[in-house]
Order: C-alpha cells, then structure tokens, then sequence
C-alpha cells in the first residue's frame, strides 16, 4: 500500500470537494466520502503540527 503523504492527502481532499461542489457524489457515498475527508483533515492537521515543531527546533538549534 503507498504511503499517504501530506500532497497525496490535499489533491484527495480536494478531489472529494470538487465532487461535493460539482453533485458527482450519490447520497449512498456521501456519508463515506465526508468521513475520508475528516480523517484526511486529521492527518494533515498532524503532520503541519508536527512539521512545525520540527522547524523550530531547528530553528532553536540554530540560535536564530
């Protein structure tokens, strides 16, 4: 299975809002759709967190 990364998560978010703003999305799929969209959400959520720790331990690190 590939690896989510923080691209492949944005370009599916944006696949599944483009489908709700566009109809292409039936009533039977919809509940799961917004549920994938929420975890996306989460996991993008988290990996800007945690990339921004990162970036400021560097940071840190560096004396700046």
């Amino acid at each position: 299975m590939e690896e989510l990364t923080y691209e492949k998560a944005e370009r599916e978010l944006e696949q599944i809002l483009d489908d709700l703003r566009n109809d292409r999305i039936s009533i039977d799929a919809l509940a799961e759709k917004v549920e994938r969209a929420s975890k996306l959400i989460v996991f993008c959520k988290e990996r800007l967190a945690n990339t921004e720790k990162k970036v400021e331990n560097i940071i840190k690190e560096l004396g700046l």
